[in-house]
């Protein structure tokens, strides 16, 4: 027991600081070898499905305008079909025809024909 060294630490202000500056030291920061590569990893992770969305997206509004386009040309050929079916109906009847051809083509000895200008083709509309 002769070789046994008694070592009594003082409690002051400089032995305070030296064992917090001897504990920070000691303290091993974690390894942040690979966060990096994690980070990249997680952003292209993140950038392709976004980059798709955007795709989508605009094909989506791509489609939309030509619904758009294509229900005014479905509106407007369903009008003419409904005066190309009246005009067809008027063509039946035989006096329309009379009245037609007497207003385009002749008219009896005597006769006045008053154009109006609603009926100036003789009822039957022009396509457009």
């Amino acid at each position: 027991m002769a070789n046994q060294k008694k070592i009594v630490r003082l409690n002051n202000e400089f032995t305070a600081q030296q064992l917090n500056r001897i504990q920070t030291n000691n303290k091993q920061v974690p390894k942040r070898r690979y966060l990096g590569l994690i980070l990249v990893a997680v952003i292209l992770v993140m950038i392709l499905p976004t980059i798709n969305l955007v795709k989508s997206y605009q094909t989506l509004q791509s489609r939309l305008e030509l619904k758009a386009e294509y229900e005014k040309k479905s509106d407007a050929l369903d009008k003419q079909l409904a005066i190309e079916k009246a005009d067809i109906v008027k063509l039946k009847d035989p006096i329309f025809i009379e009245k037609y051809a007497r207003l385009r083509y002749y008219s009896k000895d005597g006769e006045k024909v008053f154009l109006i200008p609603e009926l100036s083709d003789g009822g039957v509309t022009k396509m457009k």
